[in-house]
């Protein structure tokens, strides 16, 4: 299989997991929907199933303050760490990683 081909069939497997993954997605709407309310967990004949839920939180800073909900912590700059990287340095526990993304072209 030449170059051409191989990254006409990522593309393809890529378009069929990305309508998996709208056809798991529709299925898991479904499914809570057919899930008693009431009932974080329920067992089948050959599956356990469990309603998990969590916040998404997309308070602002201003309104967190009113609430007294901020704090302040360190973190990596990752722009400065990679900044040394492009200038040469050497930086502990920093490696490179390479992947491919394909789109279609427009015809020509």
């Amino acid at each position: 299989m030449d170059l051409e081909q191989k990254v006409i069939s990522y593309k393809e497997l890529a378009d069929q997991i990305k309508a998996l993954e709208e056809q798991k997605e529709t299925l898991s709407k479904e499914i809570l929907e057919l899930m008693p309310k009431e009932l974080k967990t329920i067992r089948l004949s050959s599956f356990q199933v469990r309603r998990i839920g969590r916040l998404s939180i997309k308070t602002s800073l201003e309104v967190a303050r009113t609430f007294d909900a901020i704090k302040t912590e360190e973190v990596v700059d990752k722009e400065k760490i990679k900044s040394l990287i492009l200038e040469g340095h050497f930086v502990p526990d920093v490696s490179e990683i390479e992947y491919i993304q394909v789109s279609r072209s427009s015809p020509k």
